[in-house]
This record gives C-alpha cells, sequence and structure tokens, in this order.
C-alpha cells in the first residue's frame, strides 16, 4: 500500500489565512483567499476547476464531529482548507 507523506504546515511559509464569512462557499473562499495573499488569480491561464473539481468542497461533511481538512495544490501553492480557514503556503516543492 502506497502511503503519502503527511503534511507538516510548519515547514511551510505561510502567505496568507483567509478567514470564511458565513454562508461563504470554500470554492469562493480559495478564490478569495487568493485574492488577499496578492495573487490574481483572474490574470492566471488556468481556473479553479483545473486544479481541484469543486464539487469536492460540497461533498465534504465540513461540519463532522471530527476535525477535516482538504490539503491540495492550486494555482502551484499547496492550500489547506478547513470548515473555517483557507491557508495558503508558498509554491515549493512539498516531496523532494
Amino acid at each position: 500500500m502506497n502511503h503519502l507523506p503527511l503534511l507538516n504546515e510548519g515547514e511551510l511559509t505561510l502567505l496568507v489565512s483567509y478567514s470564511l464569512s458565513s454562508g461563504e462557499e470554500i470554492s469562493e473562499a480559495v478564490v478569495n483567499a487568493f485574492l488577499a495573499a496578492n495573487i490574481d488569480v483572474f490574470d492566471e491561464p488556468t481556473q479553479l476547476a483545473d486544479w481541484v473539481n469543486p464539487e469536492v468542497f460540497e461533498a465534504i461533511q465540513w461540519n463532522s464531529d471530527r476535525p477535516v481538512y482538504l490539503s491540495t495544490r492550486i494555482w502551484d501553492h499547496q492550500v489547506v482548507i478547513t470548515a473555517e480557514q483557507v491557508r495558503i503556503y508558498t509554491s515549493t516543492e512539498l516531496y523532494t
């Protein structure tokens, strides 16, 4: 069985920690977090859906009894998403 390395956020450099507002959709929050990090995603050659299927955000049970997070690469940055925050890290290689 293949195991992916665990993400250690302490080894990454945080660009922005964006708090979701009440009723804000996760996909909207991801875009807003990048804008808060001064990364104009509207100038990027790709869209959010090219990096992650936005339906995944809706399928996750964010308010479960257990802590839930999604860690993925979006616009060449490591992104960690929880029910309350979107954290974006500098664009460095995670796995050497």
